[in-house]
């Protein structure tokens, strides 16, 4: 009889350690499931394309987590695209970063003046026309270097953007109709151009220096709040009677975009970022 106890017992327990398994392995692959099924909710609400999707193909779709997008108008962009492209920062988004923008409806958009005025001041105006009606319904104002606008709330449709002065300054907005408007987000997304490296002459054309580069920028914007979504290098020198052949003014041919984005009260994000405009070393 012993021999046989023994076999029960070795079946019972053997039948035990896998019920035992196959529950952990049901536990682990449950959990998982759900993570992954968090993972992409995360993704599909929440991820800001990276700098080099900006860059490359000139648009942005910003998600529903996204309250307020700082429209960041380039320097040089009063350049003229067509007949002088040599003088621009680069051949893609040249006047504004982006030049497609897609956003939920209830997201609010104003305008960062980055166009350095050394020399000769070059103020902006834009407005934003209803493709549909072609009435203007929005406008800036007239903005001045570090100057940013009111933010506005445009309905669900497509837009126009364009200078009133520059008028191959031009841009594209489309408002998706978002019925499921989150209250809660106060995410505030931005862009924001910077030498990728020193440049040799920091100084502006009126003789003031100004420390910004990528490295500068790389401590300043997390010492202020901000996060460093992502960055992407560019060399852009096109000008072929300019030493260096890029425009002196840019100070460099080589760039970086960088995509940030804050929780900060807005009026505290404008005045800091004005700051970092300042300091930016484009003449």
């Amino acid at each position: 009889m012993l021999p046989y106890k023994m076999n029960t017992s070795f079946s019972y327990c053997l039948s035990s350690l896998l019920l035992v398994s196959v529950l952990a392995l049901g536990i682990i692959v449950a959990n998982q499931s759900i993570e992954a099924l968090g993972s992409t909710t995360v993704t599909k609400t929440n991820k800001i394309p990276s700098a080099q999707s900006v860059y490359q193909s000139q648009s942005l779709s910003l998600p529903k987590s996204v309250s307020t997008f700082v429209w960041y108008i380039v320097n040089e962009a009063h350049e003229d695209t067509h007949k002088e492209p040599q003088k621009l920062m680069s051949n893609h988004n040249p006047n504004f970063i982006p030049t497609k923008l897609t956003i939920q409806e209830g997201v609010s958009i104003l305008f960062l003046d980055t166009d350095a005025p050394w020399d000769t001041p070059h103020p902006h105006t834009i407005e934003i026309t209803d493709k549909s009606s072609g009435k203007v319904v929005y406008s800036t104002g007239k903005l001045d270097h570090t100057d940013s606008s009111k933010p506005v709330i445009l309905p669900a449709g497509k837009y126009v953007v364009e200078d009133k002065t520059y008028p191959w300054m031009k841009a594209t907005i489309t408002v998706l109709a978002n019925h499921e408007k989150n209250t809660d987000n106060n995410l505030t997304v931005g862009a924001f151009l910077a030498p990728t490296n020193q440049v040799a002459d920091k100084k502006d054309n009126d003789g003031g220096i100004h420390p910004g580069w990528l490295g500068y920028y790389k401590t300043e914007l997390p010492k202020n709040g901000f996060n460093i979504l992502s960055e992407f290098n560019f060399h852009y020198g096109v000008c072929s009677y300019c030493p260096g052949k890029y425009w002196p003014d840019q100070k460099t041919a080589n760039h970086t975009l960088i995509i940030y984005s804050t929780n900060q009260p807005i009026d505290i994000v404008l005045q800091k970022l004005a700051q970092m405009v300042r300091d930016n070393v484009y003449t």
